[in-house]
């Protein structure tokens, strides 16, 4: 049959008429979730785990079915997830560490445990879930079908004022590390949790050890997140860091009004070019930092993205929702599984497809071989680890001896008497 030019173009503009176009731009978000992994900055799915049984490991193999919370393995497959940062996290406000940050908390315990968690729930799930350490393994999981699971590490209250601490994290895995949550620790200052908090740093930003902090995350290729903290650590952070940022779950300050959302001034240090740092920001979907009561919804959070992108550049944004981390969800991004709806939102708003692939986890991985570019880097010049240590510790030189100091060898223990005294004098 054939069709004069004039009735075929009738016939494609009715076809096309009936096909509404979020249908269409559905239709894509789903296929680009096929074909490009997403991956999101900020999952607290082990947190959930931990109060779901005393025994955390027995709840591993409800991960297969459904599990209480916004994420489990059938919600990340119909979402299509490629990859999560798992966060081992355990509150700082729960245990007092004192003004000086010295008083000994069980965060260390809490953070080891869940690193262990997150690679025990991956060993128990090996036909969907595999571990990933850099941006190749992302890739090539992706490639295999199966999800990535990486680590993130949600403040440095779990390094208990230790650089050494933190370099043991790095060996166990974990890939980034936020500076603060929700209270300053010797590290770095805060932005609290949206009520006041008062600055405890001079400055309100890096301490002395949270600079020698940036270099040496700078010199393991490990990710500097500045999710939580203030503003003076952001701007400090950013410019003293070689290697790119990010933000692992915050939004844009412009359109909500919170002190968990990044400052104008601070997103127009991100981006492409010189003087930028070649960081990304990945948008939240915490309710209370997406908008008012009322406007807590996937258009909200699509309003977020296109400001920080309008700011920083659509290469430097990403997503990290923060699920398993929020007592409620926004509109249309309820959980795991809902995805596609933020890329439909974009898709409709004229986001093209290779900007979406970079937005869904494009740009993250190019941050991550950036990353791990600098610690070449570091390596190939023989940079070497910070020294550095917590300036008002009291157990630095110890004294562990014994009776006596029977347990040192007698040179040993001239010369660490020395030193005993002198730190006894300065205290």
């Amino acid at each position: 049959m054939h069709f004069s030019p004039l009735v075929f173009t009738l016939l494609s503009s009715a076809l096309a008429a009936s096909v509404k176009p979020e249908a269409a731009y559905y239709t894509q978000a789903a296929r680009i979730l096929k074909e490009n992994p997403l991956i999101d900055g900020h999952v607290d799915l082990p947190f959930v785990m931990r109060h779901l049984a005393k025994k955390p490991m027995e709840v591993i193999k409800d991960l297969s079915g459904s599990l209480p919370g916004h994420v489990d393995i059938p919600r990340m497959k119909e979402g299509g997830v490629g990859g999560v940062f798992n966060v081992a996290y355990a509150p700082c406000n729960s245990e007092p560490t004192g003004k000086d940050f010295l008083l000994p908390t069980n965060s260390a315990e809490y953070a080891l445990e869940s690193v262990d968690l997150i690679n025990q729930l991956v060993a128990a799930h090996p036909e969907d879930l595999a571990m990933a350490y850099t941006a190749a393994d992302v890739r090539a999981n992706f490639k295999a079908g199966k999800i990535s699971s990486l680590i993130g590490l949600e403040g440095s209250h779990h390094l208990m004022n230790s650089l050494s601490i933190l370099r043991t994290f790095y060996s166990l895995g974990v890939r980034y590390v936020t500076l603060t949550h929700t209270c300053h620790n010797s590290f770095a200052s805060s932005a609290g949790d949206g009520s006041d908090i008062k600055p405890v740093h001079r400055g309100n930003g890096l301490t002395a050890l949270g600079r020698e902090m940036i270099y040496e995350m700078n010199r393991l290729g490990m990710m500097i997140d500045l999710s939580h903290v203030s503003d003076q650590t952001m701007t400090e952070s950013i410019k003293l860091s070689v290697a790119p940022v990010i933000f692992s779950h915050s939004g844009a300050r412009a359109i909500h009004e919170h002190p968990r959302n990044v400052p104008d001034s601070v997103l127009e240090l991100i981006g492409s070019g010189p003087g930028k740092n070649n960081g990304v920001v990945m948008a939240v979907f915490y309710p209370a930092f997406v908008g008012k009561e009322g406007e807590q919804n996937v258009e909200k959070v699509a309003d977020h993205i296109e400001h920080l992108a309008k700011i920083c550049g659509k290469a430097h944004v990403g997503l990290g929702s923060d699920f398993d981390g929020m007592h409620s969800s926004v509109e249309g991004l309820e959980d795991t599984s809902k995805f596609p709806n933020i890329v439909a939102e974009l898709l409709g708003r004229g986001w093209t497809e290779s900007e979406m692939v970079g937005l869904i986890g494009g740009n993250v991985l190019r941050v991550m071989d950036a990353v791990d570019d600098v610690r070449k880097d570091f390596e190939a010049k023989k940079n070497a680890p910070a020294t550095g240590v917590y300036d008002k510790r009291k157990d630095a030189p110890v004294q562990w001896g014994g009776p006596g100091g029977s347990y040192l060898p007698d040179d040993v223990k001239v010369a660490a008497s020395k030193l005993w005294g002198r730190a006894k004098d300065e205290l």
